[in-house]
């Protein structure tokens, strides 16, 4: 049975297929929470042996989630959860960091490193100034140690002296690139893109498996039209999505 079949038998017929029976329970158990860990499914075996049915009625029901984007197979892997109940309750129509509203897995670690160089070229077309001077700054987002999304910020050195930014104290920095900033910000501008220059421009360590990034370019205003921070954010497309919900 295709699942063209399926759709048109769910159409067509006050009595659900089986495999639909199967996606329903399915679909219920990964919004409940079932599968949070690793959110990986248990194997085909194991699931139609849960479920009671057979691993082709089940393949059909796997089939029928990829198909809407709750799971996606990984091939030598298994099925991974994509999709949670709440997971759309955030995009990127908010006006908050897009690594947390764009990454599907959790964050338990910010690593954080910055440099301070002379302006160039890039950094006056972006920052729409020239600085004395321009702070960088790196920062890897971590889950049990793996590296999961980086963000590169350009901070001008006006930034730091009206915001009063201790430079000497990391997490005051990160405090004010991942919370204060947002707060302060009156609007920002966002640029998506794809890439592919993930693992590169993070240096310290491989992000994308795959190498295909969603690449956030990011600027915050509080009161003209000189951005007072510019990120670029980096989240792999296997760990992460891009969502607006426009009302």
């Amino acid at each position: 049975m295709t699942l063209e079949e399926i759709r048109e038998a769910i159409k067509g017929s006050k009595k659900l297929p089986k495999c639909v029976a199967v996606y329903n329970k399915l679909f219920k158990l990964i919004n409940d929470g079932e599968f949070d860990e690793d959110n990986r499914l248990p194997t085909e075996p194991d699931l139609a042996k849960i479920m009671g049915v057979s691993r082709m009625t089940l393949r059909q029901a796997l089939a029928l989630l990829q198909e809407d984007g709750v799971i996606r197979n990984i091939h030598g892997k298994g099925n991974f959860i994509t999709q949670k109940q709440n997971r759309y309750d955030k995009g990127l129509e908010r006006l908050e960091h897009p690594v947390y509203t764009s990454l599907d897995s959790e964050i338990d670690e910010v690593e954080i490193e910055f440099r301070i160089e002379p302006p160039s070229d890039y950094t006056t077309k972006i920052l729409k100034r020239k600085s004395p001077v321009v702070i960088f700054i790196d920062r890897w987002y971590k889950y049990k140690g793996e590296c999961l999304a980086y963000t590169l910020s350009f901070l001008p050195i006006e930034t730091v002296t009206e915001e009063k930014i201790d430079l000497n104290d990391k997490n005051s920095l990160l405090e004010f690139l991942e919370k204060t900033a947002y707060q302060k910000a009156k609007h920002s501008t966002l640029n998506v893109n794809f890439s592919t220059a993930g693992n590169f421009t993070s240096m310290k360590y491989t992000i994308a498996k795959s190498r295909k990034c969603w690449l956030i370019e990011e600027k915050l205003f509080i009161k003209s039209n000189t951005p007072f921070v510019h990120h670029k954010h980096y989240i792999p497309m296997e760990n992460g999505h891009i969502n607006i919900e426009r009302k």
